[in-house]
């Protein structure tokens, strides 16, 4: 017994212990966490006394009669009385920008994050002093008496990039290059050239021209309630924070103060409002302290919740981060004081047109085993040498130490490269399938030189270098031969000028220049600077620039001009809604205008820009907004902007669900730059589930480039084969029994010999096949044998596509080549194939008559439904949309007139013909796949049911007969289901059909992430997004 009591009071003393030590560890945090939350509850209290004693002063001040020193409290006040007529929608841009360095970093929690409402609140901010600075001072830095310090060695322009390559002399400096003296002269004239580049771009600060200034500001919220009414008074945010499952936790964010240095440059201009350009920079981050409070009353502040408080602070931060010096934000105040947020001129200053033709003598990216010879699978990008990300990838030829490319890459020439200096980089890569690619060289050329030399200047320079290493001390094996040329935006040309609504007294270029010549000189009648020319022909330069920039927007792009820079802004949607097919949703449709923007089914919206049928830019989501601001867009390089096509789809971003296409907007671009190169307006959204209306603005300039036309297609198309194929010359007689297979990676065709020509099997005029990749994919005609176990190909020809224009008709002669696996590999893969063996003839000729057709087809069907492809996928759906909704109008619109004349009779046969064939390419909702032909001789069980079912629904309801048995509602449905279900009708209303769709969809291509596996992934640089 005193043994199990004596166990029985350890065990209770360690209980009580444990307990006591429990007990003791809570009390000391809770006492830790009170006082910590009491000490910044009396900082609080003490900063809002400091600084209601402030305002009191500052109050106390204004109404003495008293004569005070000169101070900010003029603007103070001044401030507190404007600043609640604000209206709120001024700060969208700051609320897209919170939103989106929100969005990029939330925690894996957290779905997505909205900001559904900023205001001002009715406190100001105040100035707490304002430092002048001397002219030209914005990029220095001042001593505590306001002096300049001593400029840095390397001077740094601030408005942007000096040289615009149309305007830069740079003769001189080329005539350096092989002129001794006609260096030592350029040495000494090195002072005037720069004045004279600074009086060509205006971007010199001159005396008059800017004013820069330092201020103080600060912001302090006042003492609130409870309540939100009370809170909303002050500076606030109303977050919305979605949780997986449609679950959102709403908070409110309280600005309670911030306080930080800025230095601001105005430049001046005499036109009104008298402001041009303003940069600001902050000097130091900027303290900023915020409160998080959740929509109830009964809940504690949550600002010491690590989760929601760290995570909102660190994102105001950051944002406040990207204005730090020496970063920047720039200002147009001239066009948002006069009310244009849209751009009169692309960024980009020209373009670098880069031809890679071939390397060779390079280092093995795989090495050789014993008798086994090495190889690489070669491949070159293009970049910028301090950027890095790659703009432009070849082709990868595989097992290859001399590949033949033959490729064409553009990339944009924008200040952001000029002012950091950078490079144009070549690289060499070894693909591999399962690890990291191998750097076998690279080649660097200043960007600079290649814009300014006149061997690069609006013409191409062939050039062979060798490979350089990581460090460019380090020399590699290998040459690459390549060819480039830069193209600097055109100026305005007679034809526009000709053309322009903008000024009707101005039709050449000397009535230009005449007019922006008096303009200039009776602005400056009053100017102050002592060189009064120096500054006239400054003011005329930029006179001359807005003015040139202006009256090209009012006329339409110059058609000798095709290619050139296309620049979109997607600026907000209005009015965004889904529709509501549900009876319940429609009987309370009327009430639910006033909760239009707090109903939780609004869409989380975002929007992809598509040209040519290739997506190119996707937005960030904008969770549950029915006014969406997005303020985003591209600028991309267009060959020729008369055939080129941009759509933009607007989806909404749903939980296991495919994103629902709200509505699209179709733009081709010879209808939208048909009076005009630069166009804003209002576009309806058509063909989805929702409603709205959506703001572009668009700007197309022209580069001097002029292609050949088979240089200015489209990348995916579908090409025609108008039959027979005939032979030419003396093909050998057992080619001429052989069966022919024309093919490329997506597709193929095959035709029979018959009296030295091939036909189609079912007697077809045409057979086509799909493409993608235009200008890096031949067309194969294999010469097949049957044989004992698989067909032989004891013959072959090639076809480079990049070799016809698109949509006319050509005939090609093409050489027969000796067949064998190497040799057919070597002519698939690189250009300009000549035979293997030396002094190898070709066999033979065929001629082959072709078509390309540009654009998506339903022939490329089969190839958008793998798992890889899904923006190709999604493009489809959207083509589908265009050709169901808008094109389908037009064409009925557009019904030809003529009076059927026998002199016009043959002439229009071949007319009608293309016609035809467009409308079967042209791809729709209820379409099959155009290239499911051999599903009909399936032996896959599955497939033959369908076909019988198919077999029982066959036909169509007569269009004249209104009356629908079950089988004719079932027709109805099988024609239009479709299209139907994109518009979430028919089954796909309901939500649990939706996502059993998409479950289905996701299985069917899951096979597609096993296909490839051993195969090289294409090097594509992707769809560019916001982020």
């Amino acid at each position: 017994m005193n043994t199990n009591a004596k166990k029985y009071r350890n065990q209770l003393y360690i209980a009580l212990t444990t307990i006591t030590g429990l007990a003791s560890v809570i009390a000391v945090c809770v006492v830790i966490q009170i006082r910590g939350w009491l000490g910044k509850k009396v900082e609080a209290i003490w900063e809002d006394e400091v600084w209601d004693a402030a305002r009191v002063e500052e109050e106390k001040s204004n109404q003495s009669n008293d004569r005070l020193p000169e101070s900010v409290a003029w603007m103070n006040s001044l401030l507190a009385s404007v600043w609640p007529l604000i209206n709120p929608d001024l700060f969208a841009s700051l609320v897209d920008m919170l939103e989106d360095v929100m969005q990029a970093s939330l925690p894996k929690v957290i779905r997505m994050v909205s900001i559904d409402d900023l205001g001002q609140g009715s406190e100001a901010v105040r100035i707490l002093g304002i430092r002048w600075l001397p002219t030209g001072a914005a990029d220095q830095s001042v001593d505590e008496e306001g002096n300049l310090k001593k400029a840095s060695d390397k001077e740094v322009n601030d408005r942007g990039a000096p040289g615009q390559g149309e305007e830069e002399d740079v003769e001189n400096k080329a005539k350096e290059e092989d002129d001794p003296e006609a260096s030592k002269k350029g040495q000494e004239n090195k002072q005037q050239e720069q004045e004279q580049q600074a009086i060509r771009e205006g971007m010199e600060a001159e005396q008059g021209d800017f004013v820069n200034m330092e201020l103080a500001f600060a912001y302090r919220a006042r003492s609130s309630g409870k309540s939100i009414k009370s809170k909303a008074r002050n500076a606030h945010l109303y977050l919305k924070f979605y949780l997986p499952g449609g679950i959102f936790v709403p908070v409110w964010v309280e600005l309670r103060g911030i306080i930080g240095t800025m230095r601001l440059r105005l430049q001046l201009t005499p036109d009104p409002p008298f402001f041009s350009l303003c940069t600001l920079t902050f000097l130091g981050q900027p303290r900023a302290d915020i409160s998080c409070v959740p929509l109830s009353k009964h809940l504690p502040n949550l600002m010491n919740v690590p989760l929601i408080s760290s995570f909102v602070q660190s994102s105001i931060d950051a944002a406040l981060a990207e204005y730090v010096a020496p970063k920047s934000l720039t200002l147009d105040l001239k066009d948002m004081l006069v009310g244009d947020d849209f751009k009169k001129d692309t960024v980009t200053r020209g373009v670098l047109l880069i031809l890679i033709k071939e390397a060779k003598d390079f280092k093995e990216g795989d090495g050789g085993i014993g008798p086994m010879d090495g190889s690489s699978d070669a491949y070159v990008t293009c970049s910028w040498g301090k950027f890095g990300k790659t703009i432009s990838s070849t082709r990868i030829i595989e097992k290859d130490q001399n590949p033949k490319w033959h490729e064409w890459a553009y990339m944009l020439v924008s200040p952001e490269e000029l002012n950091a200096e950078e490079k144009l980089r070549l690289q060499l890569w070894d693909s591999d399938k399962h690890t990291a690619d191998d750097d076998l060289g690279r080649v660097e050329v200043d960007l600079k030189e290649l814009m300014h030399s006149p061997k690069t200047k609006n013409k191409q320079c062939d050039r062979v270098d060798r490979f350089r290493g990581q460090d460019p001390t380090e020399n590699m094996p290998g040459t690459i031969s390549w060819s480039v040329g830069y193209y600097a935006k055109t100026r305005i040309t007679e034809d526009q000028l000709a053309s322009q609504t903008e000024d009707g007294k101005i039709k050449t270029k000397e009535n230009l220049k005449k007019q922006v010549s008096d303009t200039a000189e009776r602005k400056l009648r009053e100017a102050t600077e002592h060189d009064e020319s120096r500054e006239a022909n400054q003011q005329k330069t930029q006179d001359y620039q807005e003015r040139e920039n202006a009256l090209i927007c009012a006329s339409p792009p110059d058609p000798k001009y095709p290619s050139g820079i296309l620049s979109i802004q997607i600026h907000n949607i209005t009015g965004l809604e889904v529709e509501a097919l549900q009876k319940k949703d429609k009987d309370n449709e009327l009430n639910r205008e006033d909760e239009a923007e707090q109903s939780d089914d609004l869409p989380s919206s975002y929007c992809t820009i598509i040209l040519n049928h290739k997506k190119i830019y996707m937005t960030r989501t904008k969770p549950k907004n029915a006014k969406p601001f997005f303020n985003a867009g591209i600028e991309h390089f267009v060959r020729d902007w008369q055939s080129a096509e941009v759509m933009i789809s607007c989806r909404d971003s749903r939980e296991r669900e495919n994103d629902a296409l709200l509505g699209i907007v179709y733009l081709p671009l010879a209808k939208v730059f048909e009076k005009r190169s630069q166009v804003m307006d209002m576009y309806p959204l058509v063909g989805g589930t929702g409603f709205g209306r959506v703001r572009i603005s668009m700007i197309f300039r022209s580069v001097d480039l002029q292609l050949m036309p088979e240089q200015i297609g489209w990348d995916y198309g579908t090409l025609e084969i108008k039959g027979p194929v005939k032979s030419k010359g003396q093909l050998p007689e057992d080619l001429m029994n052989h069966r022919i297979k024309l093919r490329s990676k997506m597709g193929r065709v095959k035709m029979e010999p018959g009296n030295g020509e091939w036909h189609p099997k079912n007697d077809d005029s045409s057979q086509f096949i799909p493409w993608r990749n235009r200008y890096a994919m031949p067309l194969t005609v294999e010469f097949r044998k049957s044989s004992l176990g698989p067909d032989s190909t004891p013959a072959f020809a090639v076809f480079w596509l990049q070799d016809i224009p698109d949509e006319e008709e050509r005939t090609v002669t093409l050489n027969v080549w000796k067949g064998g696996k190497e040799n057919l590999k070597r002519a698939t893969t690189c250009s300009g194939y000549e035979g293997l063996e030396e002094n190898e003839k070709p066999l033979g000729e065929i001629e082959v008559t072709m078509k390309f057709w540009r654009g998506l087809s339903g022939y490329h069907k089969r190839y958008a439904r793998k798992e890889k492809n899904g923006d190709v996928r999604s493009v489809m759906e959207v083509l589908d949309t265009v050709n169901d909704e808008i094109q389908s109008d037009d064409d009925i619109d557009g019904v030809d007139d003529s009076d059927g004349s026998d002199s016009s009779q043959s002439g229009n046969e071949g007319h009608s013909n293309d016609e035809s064939t467009s409308k079967k390419l042209a791809t729709h909702t209820n379409q099959p796949d155009s290239s499911s032909d051999d599903d009909d001789r399936s032996k896959n069980p599955l497939k033959k049911a369908k076909k019988v079912t198919t077999n029982i629904m066959k036909g169509h309801n007569d269009s004249d007969d209104g009356t629908r048995g079950a089988v004719g509602q079932m027709r109805d449905y099988k024609d239009h289901h479709r299209q139907l279900h994109r518009q979430h009708r028919g089954v796909m209303q309901w939500r649990a059909a939706r996502t059993a769709d998409w479950a289905l969809g996701k299985a069917r291509r899951g096979k597609g992430k096993v296909e490839g596996i051993f195969e090289h992934s294409e090097k594509s640089n992707g769809v560019e997004t916001e982020v």
